[in-house]
Protein backbone atom coordinates (compact mmCIF):
# COMPACT_ATOMS: atom_id res chain seq x y z
CA UNK A 1 0.00 0.00 0.00
CA UNK A 2 1.34 3.87 -0.93
CA UNK A 3 1.96 5.69 1.62
CA UNK A 4 1.14 9.76 1.14
CA UNK A 5 1.80 12.80 3.57
CA UNK A 6 -0.20 15.73 3.73
CA UNK A 7 0.67 18.79 5.58
CA UNK A 8 -2.31 21.47 6.78
CA UNK A 9 -2.25 24.64 8.20
CA UNK A 10 -4.83 26.33 10.97
CA UNK A 11 -4.49 29.34 10.23
CA UNK A 12 -5.40 31.99 13.18
CA UNK A 13 -6.36 35.86 12.84
CA UNK A 14 -8.14 37.84 15.23
CA UNK A 15 -9.20 35.08 16.88
CA UNK A 16 -11.40 33.42 13.79
CA UNK A 17 -9.63 30.67 11.59
CA UNK A 18 -9.27 30.14 7.59
CA UNK A 19 -11.28 27.84 5.97
CA UNK A 20 -11.72 27.07 2.23
CA UNK A 21 -14.46 25.52 0.33
CA UNK A 22 -13.15 22.75 -2.18
CA UNK A 23 -14.56 23.26 -5.95
CA UNK A 24 -16.63 20.05 -7.45
CA UNK A 25 -14.04 20.02 -10.38
CA UNK A 26 -10.23 20.29 -10.05
CA UNK A 27 -8.04 20.45 -13.28
CA UNK A 28 -11.08 18.91 -14.87
CA UNK A 29 -11.68 15.81 -12.76
CA UNK A 30 -14.00 15.58 -10.18
CA UNK A 31 -12.39 16.52 -7.18
CA UNK A 32 -11.43 14.77 -3.47
CA UNK A 33 -14.43 16.17 -1.38
CA UNK A 34 -15.85 17.87 -3.70
CA UNK A 35 -17.73 21.17 -1.59
CA UNK A 36 -16.17 19.93 1.15
CA UNK A 37 -15.10 22.58 3.59
CA UNK A 38 -11.54 23.02 4.46
CA UNK A 39 -8.13 24.31 5.45
CA UNK A 40 -5.12 25.16 3.35
CA UNK A 41 -3.03 22.22 2.95
CA UNK A 42 -1.95 19.40 0.43
CA UNK A 43 0.51 16.73 -0.23
CA UNK A 44 4.18 16.69 0.66
CA UNK A 45 6.55 16.26 -2.16
CA UNK A 46 9.44 14.13 -2.78
CA UNK A 47 12.50 15.58 -0.83
CA UNK A 48 10.27 18.33 0.97
CA UNK A 49 9.83 18.89 4.77
CA UNK A 50 6.25 18.49 5.81
CA UNK A 51 6.54 22.87 7.41
CA UNK A 52 7.41 23.40 3.56
CA UNK A 53 4.75 21.86 1.93
CA UNK A 54 2.40 23.46 4.40
CA UNK A 55 3.99 26.74 3.82
CA UNK A 56 3.81 26.25 0.01
CA UNK A 57 0.26 24.97 -0.43
CA UNK A 58 -0.60 28.26 1.89
CA UNK A 59 0.85 30.26 -0.61
CA UNK A 60 -0.65 28.43 -3.70
CA UNK A 61 -4.44 27.68 -2.29
CA UNK A 62 -4.64 31.23 -0.80
CA UNK A 63 -1.99 33.31 -1.57
CA UNK A 64 -0.48 34.23 2.11
CA UNK A 65 2.27 33.78 3.61
CA UNK A 66 2.71 32.22 7.37
CA UNK A 67 4.33 31.23 10.58
CA UNK A 68 3.87 27.52 11.42
CA UNK A 69 4.04 27.00 14.80
CA UNK A 70 3.41 23.54 16.81
CA UNK A 71 1.44 20.22 15.00
CA UNK A 72 -1.94 20.40 16.45
CA UNK A 73 -3.48 17.33 15.02
CA UNK A 74 -2.14 13.91 13.45
CA UNK A 75 -4.29 11.83 11.86
CA UNK A 76 -4.19 8.67 9.31
CA UNK A 77 -6.94 6.81 7.12
CA UNK A 78 -6.98 4.40 4.25
CA UNK A 79 -8.70 5.44 0.95
CA UNK A 80 -8.29 3.69 -2.87
CA UNK A 81 -6.05 1.62 -1.05
CA UNK A 82 -3.55 4.54 0.14
CA UNK A 83 -2.77 5.15 3.41
CA UNK A 84 -2.82 9.02 3.88
CA UNK A 85 -1.32 10.49 6.59
CA UNK A 86 -2.26 14.13 7.88
CA UNK A 87 -0.39 16.97 9.76
CA UNK A 88 -1.78 20.18 10.75
CA UNK A 89 0.09 22.58 12.16
CA UNK A 90 -1.22 25.69 13.82
CA UNK A 91 -0.49 29.10 11.76
CA UNK A 92 -0.39 32.79 12.07
CA UNK A 93 -0.19 35.09 9.39
CA UNK A 94 2.78 37.34 9.21
CA UNK A 95 0.50 40.35 7.97
CA UNK A 96 -1.49 42.33 10.25
CA UNK A 97 -3.76 44.01 7.96
CA UNK A 98 -4.73 44.26 4.21
CA UNK A 99 -5.26 40.66 4.22
CA UNK A 100 -5.76 39.62 0.44
CA UNK A 101 -7.30 35.83 0.12
CA UNK A 102 -6.61 34.90 -3.56
CA UNK A 103 -8.06 31.81 -3.88
CA UNK A 104 -7.31 29.32 -7.10
CA UNK A 105 -10.73 28.54 -8.98
CA UNK A 106 -9.40 25.20 -9.71
CA UNK A 107 -9.13 24.24 -6.29
CA UNK A 108 -11.58 26.10 -3.95
CA UNK A 109 -14.36 28.24 -4.65
CA UNK A 110 -14.67 30.72 -1.42
CA UNK A 111 -13.34 31.23 1.73
CA UNK A 112 -14.65 32.04 5.33
CA UNK A 113 -13.35 33.22 8.49
CA UNK A 114 -14.42 31.58 11.18
CA UNK A 115 -14.70 32.11 15.30
CA UNK A 116 -13.31 29.31 17.36
CA UNK A 117 -16.04 26.51 18.54
CA UNK A 118 -16.06 25.58 21.73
Amino acid sequence: MENKLIAHSLIMFKNKYLVIKRSDIKRGEKNYYPSYWDIPGGSVEDGELPRQAANRECQEEVGLVISLENIIHEDSNIDNNKIFTRLVYSANLLQNENINIKLDPEEHVEYKWIKKFS
